[in-house]
């Protein structure tokens, strides 16, 4: 083999070696899935995250998985009007921590993840799910009409 043909076949097998590897690496890489336990501990963060799928952004009860489900999503930004101006926290951190152990048809059915054993199950750090849950508590007290 003379120089031209090394430096040919030099060549080619660098080509080859790196579209191999960009094909691998194209091969691995997908659509990225969001993690399971995001790292912001804020409750607007946490909500987006884990509630406005089905609550909506906005806490109106219009979130995109709303139509497929088999009741209809409540507007959290009522829960005060609908209690006499006061907000529900205790209720609502029930609601969200334990889920069917109260009794409410739109909230804790079959069909809403209970986020205390979620969290628990996510993150052992009880501390961590606590905050977690009262921060999501809080900004939905924030949320609430005026």
């Amino acid at each position: 083999m003379n120089r031209t043909h090394l430096m040919t076949a030099a060549a080619v097998t660098v080509a080859v070696s790196t579209l191999a590897g960009v094909s691998a690496s194209r091969q691995t890489r997908g659509p990225t899935t969001p993690p399971l336990v995001i790292s912001s501990m804020a409750g607007s963060d946490l909500y987006q995250a884990y509630c406005a799928s089905c609550h909506g952004r906005q806490g109106r009860g219009d979130g995109p998985t709303g139509p497929a489900l088999k009741s209809p999503m409540p507007d959290l930004t009522t829960l005060a009007r609908q209690n006499g101006g006061i907000f529900p926290a205790a209720r609502v951190e029930a609601l969200v921590t334990y889920g069917e152990a109260l009794p409410s048809p739109a909230h804790g059915s079959k069909e809403m993840p209970v986020w205390g054993p979620i969290f628990r199950a996510l993150d052992p750090n009880d501390t961590r799910t606590s905050v977690r849950i009262a921060n999501i508590v809080e900004f939905v007290a924030s949320m609430q009409a005026r």
